[in-house]
């Protein structure tokens, strides 16, 4: 249970703290192998071992590259996701606002101008909450608000096909605010980096073991570019994990292109 908590932390840390956390993890595990095995008393006995094969290095490289990829596939996966679902929400928030535009029943209640407080209440007050896994109470308020005025002007449209159109449209806007919502639940899969993590060291021990009659120079540099590589690929991992900081993150410029667009309009209005 440490552990896990451990790697949800580590992994919704600054960047900076991520990146040297990886590389010093496997940069200590390089230099404490090379100096294991060419320790003098130790040494006669790595030695017994001389005879492997240099290709043994090859299933765990494999194992590696396989596992790098799951994870990858699985970060991907989710970050598109997400990023769908924030698109989603633009596409019914423009219909939305279009439809209500076009309505003479619900085009004099304000509600364009509360879909802009809510836009901007999701962009500068939510999106900040969003990493701790909380929401904002005043975006959640206006939110309803609109729904609920939206809802009763509606009777007044009942049994047409504009009713049908913006209980789908009002259907989409929640289903996808629900979604991107859904998003910001810390989600590790902490066997899945277990194995990454263990398949890298045993990728460097593979490294040293076929390397064993070298000089300490040669198994230094097979070792160092082996080791580089892992954190190469782990760390762009490692760094997707957290989608909403960091160099690697979902945008919220669909939501932002709404925002400017009724900001545009209503600076037009005036």
């Amino acid at each position: 249970m440490q552990f896990k908590s451990f790697l949800d932390k580590l992994f919704y840390s600054a960047d900076s703290t991520i990146f040297l956390s990886v590389l010093s993890f496997y940069v200590v595990i390089a230099l404490f192998i090379i100096w294991i095995v060419y320790t003098p008393r130790f040494r006669k006995f790595f030695l017994s071992f001389n005879g492997i094969h240099g290709t043994f290095y090859g299933p765990a490289a494999t194992m590696f590259a396989l596992a790098a990829a799951f994870m990858g596939s699985t970060l991907v996966g989710s970050f598109n996701a997400h990023t769908e679902s924030i698109r989603e929400e633009r596409t019914a928030l423009l219909l939305y606002v279009d439809f209500v535009n076009n309505t003479p029943q619900l085009a004099n209640q304000n509600l364009q101008s509360q879909v802009k407080d809510y836009l901007q209440s999701a962009l500068e007050e939510e999106w900040l909450l969003l990493p701790n896994e909380n929401i904002s109470p005043h975006t959640a308020s206006i939110f309803g608000e609109i729904f609920k005025k939206t809802l009763m002007v509606a009777p007044a449209l009942e049994g047409s096909q504009a009713s049908r159109e913006l209980a789908k449209i009002l259907d989409s806007w929640y289903q996808a605010r629900s979604k991107r919502m859904s998003f910001r639940w810390h989600q590790v899969e902490h066997l899945r980096w277990v194995v990454l993590f263990v398949v890298a060291f045993l990728l460097q021990l593979s490294i040293a073991a076929t390397h064993l009659t070298s000089s300490k120079r040669t198994m230094g540099l097979a070792i160092g570019i082996t080791t580089a590589l892992i954190i190469a690929v782990i760390t762009p991992l490692a760094l997707s994990v957290d989608q909403y900081s960091g160099s690697i993150e979902v945008s919220k410029s669909p939501l932002n292109e709404v925002y400017e667009i009724l900001s545009e309009q209503f600076s037009d209005d005036r």
